[in-house]
């Protein structure tokens, strides 16, 4: 089973938990199961919350873990023993066979809940003082206790399990799901420091102080990253860190942390990861159509973002209760999580986005997992798991092919805005500026997109890549206030050609007066969030969100189609129908219809709700290799 890599490999495989009841030979019985059937790494399960609790849901290491195992007389020592000992058990399996893995060290930016009582001055906190509680209590970076006790962690992990493990860790990950800002004593501090006034001053001094409290907030995990990168990298610059960042907040807000900040303000040896699952909350919620909608974006973006800053980035898929709604009303199945496998392939390839590899979340985390899972599931475990297994070795034939087309659309999530927004707010997360719900047409047509915060920054990067400015442009802002001196001139740039462009008003006067605007402008009015659907995909000129209502991608020389409208639809595809082979899914990804050929004028093809549909009319070996994955079988029940 040994495995040969170079820097270049590819990774998919699973996240998996080390609890400290499995001994050696479950293990190694777990690795193997994964290996065997098509998966090449895996990646181990953090430290949630970041307490000290042997028989939690989600045991890993964690600062707390440490600081219990360093003091006997701790009466969380034997838990913190039995948590270090089962992540020692499950890197010596992996060691001996040779498996790469990614090993996470925290939670968040959560100390504990005893360094919590003794350092209360060095917490997060609101802005009317309280602290932040989100899952756990977490620390202020900016405390220098933090800081000197981190770095000590760090130096303790380094000594304990990078020296005996090195040969097979990819990465460090540093923290998972850091987002939102801080009020806190320290945060101030800092905040004073680069601005010259307090929190209540910039509330009070008028737009640009706004704009710079907002744009602390916004940059607060930005900058955490940064610094908790470069601390690792001092210990041990051999082995690159990462954070797993919360793709819920990534797709609902994107601002807090800033995404596009992530990629462009961090050392060259972090590689960001985002968990991309079809929705990330709660078992009892259905997979919408909305979720869909933001993933895509975020998963274009996320593309887009890596290529710019020439970046690596790795991202979490769904292959569990969590992220496909067991306990809804709606049960997402296998053919879901295949969906979801795909896309996280595909969009990487649409821009060049160095995507290093993903893991399914989550193979047996207690409650949720794959295995372990407390809620009846619509899928039987054993076939999801040979069937999404199989699936994501095969798509690592398609990695390293690029499918780069030039960018249909841009989407400005202008920065300006954004900021101010969250300073207006008075809230440390949750702070919503953006309509990325509402890009319906675009996101289900399969639009190739550049999306940033800012028209300059997308402009500067495509003359950068030699190729051609977008079609399209929505740009998301009040379009009050002044305008930066390069974001004018790359709008008029952008406007003085054959162009199409959604603005808003205010923006659109502020800019009226130049004779060289040629494009095709309409106007909204109103702050971004106000904007409505309709009125984005009238920029296409249509009516509808795509055709029939289905999600469209590309894998390749593969078209795919996928139903989650809750109907039966017609199939369509963006390209001739005539002449394609086409094999369509049923929820449970078993084969429920193959077509050697489909000629539109015989054959009405019906997709149903949860359903996918493969058609290529080049390389058939793509689409054999890829459903025979799939192993099908007699349609279930």
């Amino acid at each position: 089973m040994n495995q040969t890599r170079s820097k270049d490999t590819f990774y998919s495989g699973w996240a998996m938990e080390a609890y400290p009841d499995m001994d050696e030979h479950a293990m190694a019985h777990h690795i193997t199961r994964q290996i065997e059937n098509g998966a090449n790494f895996i990646w181990i399960g953090h430290n949630n919350p970041g307490e000290v609790d042997a028989e939690k849901i989600e045991p890993g290491l964690s600062y707390a873990v440490w600081e219990a195992l360093s003091n006997q007389k701790d009466p969380r020592h034997q838990d913190a023993c039995r948590i270090v000992e089962a992540q020692k058990r499950l890197l010596d399996s992996l060691l001996q066979l040779n498996i790469p893995t990614v090993l996470p060290i925290g939670y968040q930016i959560q100390m504990g809940e005893v360094w919590n009582e003794n350092n209360p001055d060095s917490l997060r906190r609101h802005p009317d003082g309280s602290i932040i509680d989100w899952g756990g209590v977490s620390a202020c970076f900016y405390s220098p206790k933090y800081r000197e006790d981190i770095l000590r962690y760090y130096n303790w992990i380094a000594e304990t399990f990078v020296e005996k493990y090195r040969s097979i860790l990819l990465l460090v990950n540093l923290s998972d799901e850091p987002f939102g800002g801080d009020y806190s004593g320290y945060a101030e501090k800092a905040f004073q420091e680069q601005s010259g006034i307090s929190f209540e001053k910039a509330w009070k001094n008028g737009p640009e102080s706004l704009r710079q409290l907002g744009r602390f907030q916004s940059r607060y995990i930005v900058e955490y990253a940064r610094w908790s990168a470069e601390a690792w990298h001092s210990v041990c610059p051999d082995i690159p860190s990462t954070m797993s960042f919360c793709g819920h907040h990534g797709r609902e807000e994107n601002t807090m942390p800033s995404v596009p900040g992530v990629f462009r303000d961090t050392p060259d040896y972090f590689q960001p990861t985002f968990d991309v699952y079809p929705r990330d909350g709660s078992q009892s919620t259905p997979v919408l159509e909305s979720d869909l909608v933001m993933l895509t974006l975020l998963l274009r973006q996320l593309s887009y973002l890596s290529r710019k800053h020439e970046r690596p980035y790795w991202l979490w898929t769904t292959g569990n209760s969590w992220g496909l709604g067991q306990a809804s009303d709606d049960r997402a199945n296998i053919t879901d999580a295949v969906v979801n496998q795909i896309m996280a392939v595909s969009s990487a390839m649409e821009n060049g986005g160095l995507l290093r590899g993903f893991a399914i979340w989550n193979y047996n985390i207690k409650c949720q997992g794959l295995y372990n899972d407390n809620i009846e599931t619509i899928y039987d475990t054993e076939d999801m798991f040979h069937k999404l297994t199989r699936v994501i070795g095969r798509l690592r034939d398609f990695a390293g092919r690029e499918a780069r087309v030039a960018p249909r659309l841009a989407i400005v999530a202008e920065r300006t805005f954004g900021e101010k927004y969250i300073a207006k707010s008075k809230s440390a997360t949750w702070v919503k500026a953006f309509p990325f719900d509402k890009m319906i047409y675009p996101s289900k047509s399969n639009f190739s997109l550049l999306m940033d915060d800012g028209l300059s920054e997308i402009l500067a990067f495509c003359q950068k890549a030699d190729i051609p400015f977008p079609n399209y442009l929505i740009y998301l802002s009040s379009g009050e206030g002044e305008i930066e001196e390069k974001e004018k001139e790359a709008l008029f740039k952008y406007l003085s050609g054959p162009h199409h462009a959604l603005l808003p008003e205010k923006l659109w006067i502020n800019l009226q007066g130049d004779s060289t605007v040629s494009a095709d402008i309409s106007l909204y009015d109103g702050e971004p969030n106000e904007l409505a659907s309709e009125k984005i995909a009238a920029l296409f000129g249509q009516k509808s969100d795509s055709p029939g209502g289905l999600f469209h991608l590309t894998l390749d020389h593969l078209e795919i189609a996928y139903n989650l409208t809750k109907e039966s639809r017609k199939l369509a595809f963006l390209s001739n129908n005539n002449g394609k082979k086409v094999s369509i899914l049923n929820p449970f990804a078993d084969m429920r219809g193959h077509l050697s050929e489909w000629r539109q004028s015989s054959e009405v093809l019906i997709l149903d709700h949860h359903e996918v549909a493969f058609a290529t009319e080049g390389n058939p070996g793509d689409l054999r290799g890829l459903v025979s994955a799939l192993d099908p079988g007699t349609p279930k029940k």
